[in-house]
């Protein structure tokens, strides 16, 4: 029985994991594709960090970051600093499906800027 168990969690783990980071975007598009109509070919701040979290936060916190397989973030700015949350786009955090390494340096920081607001 323990073992059924142990090979649910684990099934459960990987699927879960393999759900989160989603395709690519806008954000990840190459440089030589015209960004979307409106949009500055180089956008920065906020912008960028929408599209950023669009591309690879929603598949678990949902589409409007209402929550999903993973929690909700439209408020994570009231419980969490901005380097706090930094550090778990980077770690992940233990004892969840949140992974970390799923953004690059420079994309970390401005998602960590962006969810910081979110309050």
């Amino acid at each position: 029985m323990k073992k059924l168990l142990g090979a649910a969690l684990l099934l459960a783990l990987v699927i879960g994991l393999s759900a989160c980071g989603g395709g690519q975007k806008a954000a990840d598009a190459p440089a030589d594709k015209p960004a979307d109509q409106g949009q500055a070919a180089a956008g920065t701040g906020a912008d960028d960090a929408k599209k950023i979290t669009e591309g690879k936060c929603i598949s678990c916190h949902g589409g409007n970051l209402e929550g999903g397989a993973g929690p909700k973030l439209t408020d994570v700015g009231s419980r969490l600093s901005k380097d706090e949350i930094a550090k778990v786009l980077k770690e992940g955090r233990k004892g969840t499906m949140m992974p970390g390494g799923l953004l690059k340096d420079d994309e970390v920081e401005k998602v960590a800027v962006y969810l910081s607001n979110q309050k």
